[in-house]
């Protein structure tokens, strides 16, 4: 991909001379911001453009270009896309609408453009694009014709959507922080969002990665490379919703996936999630500044209203305001001109009009060892400060370089001002305090980051699955086009040794009271059906039955619940006062994930879960643990013993073991699981098992 983003001559195919033609802004573009390679225009018409000739064809060219960007009638690309392959060349963008997203017939023309792709070894970005940008050698491919060239920067911006890439991009360069190389995706045809992230983590001249993307294609592999990264990842996930989905498929034919899914992936690979422009922006502008390595800040103020509503921001992210040494509350009795204002953190400047002053008391700010990051906001109407508020920006970005910690400026300024400086700043600066302070607390959360599991003090049990045995209880359900029975689901945990409670499946009243003898009272007594998805909704549960008249008298009630009944589940009573769900799913997009969450029948209203794709290995199970916010009471709890977790561990990695080496299952719910109040074996009390049809 370095290849494409660095193309050393580029070909623009559908060029005219015509005025309203839109590739000859392309040649535009190339030409206005200093293009370094050769470029080449190629359009049927022929002619001459800026100078230089139109080529009508890809084959007259008289050399072979190392791009090809192409603007023509969705009908006629796959016959130019061929003709760039015969010409040996190896990168396309293909800019042109009108394929699946637009109607049926256009994936006819992309399954040709593939063929294509793949028989030439050519490969290429979109179809439906507004193309690639590389701000470092003037490689301009969008059709806009644009009026200046962006803001050179450390940023990559990889967008779904033209219109959202060049919004970011606007905001990031107006924002003193500028893009390094920027891309709109489209449909994603041949290249996704797994290989720009692979391409991002190792290119040099980014430092901050920002996804804008309404679907995934190779999720669980954009995951994992983000997970690899050292790097900073935001991504804005959008079409989450039903009232997007129909727009999303329209443009850029986009699938909406599970967001509790995304949300959780994210949390375990380090990617930032937003949620809005604004949260990716602010995002971005933190992690553009130097990294903030603890909690306790400055709040330097020429208004003492912002600074009040600075610290309000400051104590919502838990950040401190320490005492200010004397170094720098002398500094500031030098410069203060009436001495009426009241010195401290926040610190009010209020009265002190020089502003090259202020830069020396950030600076002495700076010093001090126990402030990890300022926030200064300046405040002013006066036009005659503008150049100076411009030359303090520069001094305040020089010390936040200098001393490796951030400076977060925040300008309150007029609006004639502000636009220059949005023209001209070099480093990040912020409009009002919450933003700025959001920004550090970003950034905070990113230098803190630990993707490691924790530390396992135990011996990691060697999980054996039987998977000849397995795929042969799979294949019998299967050929009978059935899902499995509730007797079945413990028969599967059984085989793969995940402890369930004793149990014993009844065909009769006497099998019910035989295993009722054989387990010992109390006993719960559970329906068999396939209709009895949620037995306790559909009154198909009997729980703690006592002795012989309450069994005789549930087996009757329970036959009657159904008119598919099976049979009867007889399982000894396991009470207990903490439980837990521990579930899987097979997402469509990133495969096999398992999840944990308390309240076990009530975890749908509680809703404290953890996910994580599977497999994972018992460390991993016992962080999932520690992000249940629920969990002080899997600890010693009003007499109950802590919780046995490690069984309970176990259990969740053997799932994700199932999970992972048999994709015929899509979903299975243990749920209840059972810790017990003693701090004995947690063990399953229910099961639903899916298995794909």
């Amino acid at each position: 991909m370095k290849d494409l983003f660095w193309a050393e001559s580029v070909a623009v195919i559908g060029v005219s001379e015509s005025e309203d033609n839109l590739a000859k802004n392309i040649v535009g573009n190339l030409l206005k911001f200093g293009y370094r390679g050769k470029i080449f225009a190629v359009g049927p018409g022929g002619g001459e453009i800026f100078g230089s000739q139109i080529y009508r064809s890809v084959t007259d060219l008289p050399g072979k270009p190392y791009l090809a960007v192409i603007l023509t009638p969705a009908s006629s690309v796959p016959e130019i896309f061929a003709q760039c392959g015969e010409k040996g060349i190896r990168w396309a963008v293909i800019q042109s609408g009108g394929f699946r997203e637009f109607r049926a017939e256009g994936e006819i023309l992309e399954h040709e453009i593939v063929k294509t792709s793949q028989k030439y070894g050519i490969r290429f970005v979109g179809p439906n694009c507004v193309g690639i940008i590389n701000t470092a050698i003037g490689l301009y491919t969008p059709f806009v014709d644009l009026p200046k060239p962006f803001t050179s920067g450390r940023v990559g911006v990889f967008a779904q959507s033209g219109g959202v890439m060049f919004s970011l991009v606007e905001r990031l360069c107006t924002s003193g922080v500028g893009i390094s190389k920027a891309v709109s995706m489209g449909n994603k045809l041949c290249t996704d969002e797994a290989e720009y992230m692979a391409f991002a983590k190792d290119e040099p001249d980014i430092d901050v990665i920002y996804f804008y993307l309404e679907d995934l294609k190779r999720a669980r592999i954009f995951a994992d490379l983000a997970r690899q990264c050292s790097k900073p990842v935001v991504l804005h996930k959008s079409n989450t919703s039903s009232l997007s989905r129909t727009i999303a498929r329209s443009h850029t034919a986009a699938l909406a996936v599970d967001d509790d899914v995304v949300d959780a992936v994210c949390r375990e690979s380090g990617i930032l999630r937003v949620h809005s422009a604004y949260e990716g922006i602010t995002a971005v502008k933190g992690f553009s500044l130097p990294s903030l390595r603890g909690k306790s800040l400055a709040v330097i103020s020429r208004s003492g209203g912002w600074a009040v509503v600075s610290a309000d921001a400051c104590a919502k992210h838990g950040f401190y305001l320490p005492e200010l040494g004397r170094d720098v509350l002398d500094e500031v009795r030098r410069g203060s001109r009436a001495g009426v204002i009241p010195f401290g953190n926040p610190l009010d400047l209020g009265d002190i009009y020089d502003l090259s002053f202020y830069s020396r008391v950030v600076e002495k700010a700076l010093l001090q060892d126990d402030i990890h990051g300022v926030i200064f906001l300046q405040s002013t109407q006066m036009v005659i400060e503008w150049e100076e508020n411009r030359r303090l920006v520069e001094k305040l970005s020089e010390l936040s370089i200098q001393f490796g910690k951030p400076v977060a400026v925040v300008m309150d300024v007029k609006l004639d001002e502000r636009v220059i400086l949005e023209e001209t700043a070099r480093f990040p600066f912020f409009i009002e305090p919450a933003e700025a302070v959001e920004a550090l607390a970003v950034n905070y959360q990113w230098s803190k980051r630990d993707l490691r599991p924790l530390p396992l003090d135990i011996e990691q049990d060697e999980v054996v699955v039987p998977v000849k045995d397995i795929e042969e209880w799979i294949a019998a359900i299967n050929e009978e086009k059935r899902q499995p029975l509730l007797n079945e689901a413990f028969d599967l945990l059984d085989r793969t040794v995940i402890p369930t409670v004793p149990w014993h499946m009844a065909n009769s009243l006497d099998e019910v009271i035989e295993a009722a003898k054989d387990l010992g009272f109390p006993v719960a007594l559970k329906a068999v059906s396939p209709s009895l998805l949620h037995k306790s909704d559909k009154g198909g549960l009997a729980l703690n039955v006592q002795d012989m008249v309450s069994l005789r008298k549930e087996w009757h009630r329970l036959r009657e619940v159904s008119s598919d009944i099976s049979g009867i589940v007889v399982q000894k009573m396991a009470p207990a006062s903490r439980e837990l769900i521990v579930g899987a799913k097979r997402d469509p997009l990133f495969g096999p994930v398992v999840l944990v969450g308390l309240g076990g029948i009530m975890v749908e209203i509680l809703k404290d879960v953890s996910m994580r794709l599977a497999p994972i290995d018992m460390a991993t199970a016992l962080q999932m643990f520690q992000e249940l916010s629920g969990k002080r009471i899997l600890d010693r709890f009003r007499g109950m013993k802590e919780a046995n977790l490690l069984s309970a561990a176990r259990i969740l990695v053997q799932l994700s073991q199932l999970m992972h080496h048999f994709p015929q299952i899509c979903e299975i719910d243990l749920n209840p699981v059972s810790l017990d109040d003693e701090g004995k074996e947690a063990i399953v009390l229910d099961a639903r098992l899916l298995l794909s049809t």
